[in-house]
Order: structure tokens, then C-alpha cells, then sequence
């Protein structure tokens, strides 16, 4: 190497999934990964999901956990995280579906509370629809 060149660290990402289907029953998994090159924010993440899916009515469930890559630095990584993700759905008409579900996030807080907020769990409950056209 010459003194005057550089090296450059590139960003890297990928998001593998798979899905797989019998019947009315579909098993899905994905794997993603997000490395910064050395910057702090580099995740990786896996997620496994069922579901099924019935004349009227479908319904699902979705698990994933995120965590920093291992290389992360400590002071300046997020901590990890697990999620699940409950829902369905119900035809109200060809064109109409009623949604619904609830979904609740877990992080891990290893560091210091921060004095404003001291929340370390997400919870949403959401009802909707879903038009066709």
C-alpha cells in the first residue's frame, strides 16, 4: 500500500427467507444481516412465521429476535430485541377484510436507564381493513 490510498470498508446486507406451503398452512423463515463496516448499527436478524389462510378467515403468527453483530462494540450497540406478532383477518365481502392482531417487542436494556423514559416493552393492538379494487 501507498501511503496516499486508503481502504475502504463497504456496507454489506442481505435478507434470505423461505417460505413453504401445504394446503392452507404456509411455514416462513428469514435470516438478514446488516453490517456497517466497523460503523456502530450493524444487526442481524432471524424470523419464523406460520400461518393459514381459510375460506373466510386467515390467521398468523410471527416470532423474530435482533441483536447487534458480535464484533459490535459494546457501549454503542443496540441491545438485542424479540418481537411476536399475532393476527388475522376475516372476509366481510370479495372486496373487504377485517384485520387484526397484536404485536409486543422485548428488548433487552443492559445499560443505564435513561431518566425520561424507562419503558423497555412495545405493545400495539391494531384493527383495520383491507380493500381490493
Amino acid at each position: 500500500l501507498t501511503p496516499d490510498s486508503s481502504i475502504g470498508l463497504v456496507p454489506i446486507a442481505y435478507n434470505l427467507g423461505v417460505s413453504v406451503g401445504w394446503k392452507r398452512f404456509a411455514l416462513s423463515g428469514d435470516v438478514a444481516r446488516i453490517d456497517l463496516g466497523g460503523v456502530p448499527g450493524s444487526r442481524e436478524s432471524v424470523g419464523l412465521g406460520l400461518s393459514y389462510t381459510g375460506t373466510r378467515a386467515s390467521a398468523r403468527i410471527r416470532a423474530t429476535a435482533d441483536r447487534p453483530l458480535a464484533d459490535s462494540p459494546k457501549l454503542v450497540a443496540d441491545d438485542p430485541s424479540m418481537a411476536i406478532d399475532v393476527g388475522g383477518s376475516y372476509s366481510l365481502s370479495r372486496q373487504i377484510d377485517l384485520t387484526a392482531g397484536l404485536r409486543y417487542k422485548r428488548e433487552n436494556n443492559n445499560r443505564l436507564e435513561r431518566l425520561t423514559d424507562n419503558r423497555r416493552d412495545s405493545q400495539a393492538v391494531y384493527i383495520g381493513t383491507a380493500l381490493r379494487f
